[in-house]
């Protein structure tokens, strides 16, 4: 019992230590106090049954006080009022654009071949994917503006997660607590090595030149992952790819509800591992180790009256400290920490629902669409 005590504290201990490291060596967007020139940039975004959430992003990009060269927006074969709300805002912000998108072609994914089109229409030198529920903040084009002309390639990062929902609170900032965890940042620019890698789809800036050379969306029209995916490929081509903190200048709220977070991580957790059952149970038993045997502990040390109790508050304690401190940074409220016991156990059972899924071959459903 002592070597295992000793094998759960030195790893939480690790793991701190790392996490600790790891947070301080993503690049910030940076504050501008200095008048800058416009980029040249167009902000593409793709919609599909957006109509509550299109007409909020459009308005914190238009009311920017730093505009882009163009915002396009493509309507993904929507069923609702996307694209009625889209053109009565052009009307009255002639920068945005409403593109109609075409019937999805065969070989394709919704989303890549939404996006594909946008960049087909695009006419700066920089592209922004972003997703419908993203909302930029004050100044956040003027930092925009700054990574044009000082970074190149492809720049992505984790919007700050607007959370409501009992689910999203335990569930959605399990994805930085992911790459805090295990994905050394300095290596993602540092290394032309594609598995260190990580993106979030919701925000995506990309060099045109860049983009079309190593072709684009039509790269991966097949891939679920597709954000992850275009990171891979720009290091795979010998560009640089940067992972940046963009919380404190973007944020977005990814889901509207538990069931949509269910859906989504369903979708993404099995596919987020190669579809490697070895490696998904592999990384499911080290996270039970360190942060769901420690419960087990002090529920037995107060039934038995043992002094098992005892190591299983402080490893406890190092485990909320974790994911408090990935928290923080991410905009969050420090207190989520403390969750991460019930968070481990929905990422869990999530995780086997999106195993059931696949072995099923019934496809995940997403916006009305099946990808199997």
């Amino acid at each position: 019992m002592t070597l295992f005590l000793s094998i759960i504290g030195g790893t939480l201990l690790f793991q701190f230590l790392f996490v600790w490291w790891n947070l301080r060596q993503f690049p910030r967007l940076a504050h501008v106090d200095r008048k800058i020139s416009k980029p040249s940039l167009s902000i593409l975004i793709p919609a599909r049954d957006e109509a509550d959430r299109i007409e909020e992003c459009l308005l914190s990009i238009v009311n920017q006080t730093m505009l882009p060269s163009e915002i396009l927006v493509l309507n993904d074969n929507s069923s609702d009022e996307t694209a009625y709300i889209v053109k009565e805002l052009a009307k009255r912000y002639p920068i945005i654009t409403l593109l109609e998108g075409k019937p999805l072609e065969k070989g394709w994914l919704g989303k890549s071949y939404a996006c594909h089109q946008l960049a087909l229409a695009a006419k700066s030198n920089w592209y922004l994917f972003l997703d419908a529920d993203v909302r930029l903040e004050r100044n956040a084009m003027e930092a925009i503006s700054v990574l044009t002309k000082q970074e190149k390639g492809m720049i992505s990062g984790f919007p700050k997660q607007q959370v409501d929902s009992w689910l999203e609170k335990i569930v959605v900032p399990m994805m930085m607590f992911l790459v805090a965890c295990h994905l050394p940042v300095k290596l993602v620019r540092a290394s032309s090595d594609p598995r260190f890698a990580a993106a979030h789809g919701g925000f995506i800036l990309i060099e045109q030149k860049v983009y079309n050379q190593i072709g684009g969306h039509s790269a991966i029209r097949s891939t679920l992952i597709d954000d992850i995916e275009l990171a891979r490929l720009v290091k795979k081509h010998g560009f640089t790819f940067t992972l940046a903190q963009i919380s404190e200048y973007v944020s977005m709220k990814m889901y509207q509800n538990a069931a949509e977070v269910w859906s989504g991580y369903r979708k993404n957790i099995f596919q987020g591992v190669n579809r490697n059952f070895f490696l998904l149970f592999l990384v499911f038993g080290y996270y039970s180790l360190l942060y769901l045997v420690p419960p087990i502990f002090v529920v037995i040390g107060i039934m038995s009256e043992s002094a098992l109790i005892y190591p299983g508050i402080i490893f406890m304690m190092a485990g909320a400290a974790i994911k408090a401190i990935i928290d923080r940074a991410n905009r969050l409220p420090w207190y989520y920490g403390f969750l991460i016991p019930l968070s481990i156990c929905m990422v869990i059972v999530i995780g086997l629902d999106s195993v059931r899924i696949a072995w099923s071959k019934k496809g995940y459903l997403w916006k009305g669409r099946s990808y199997t």
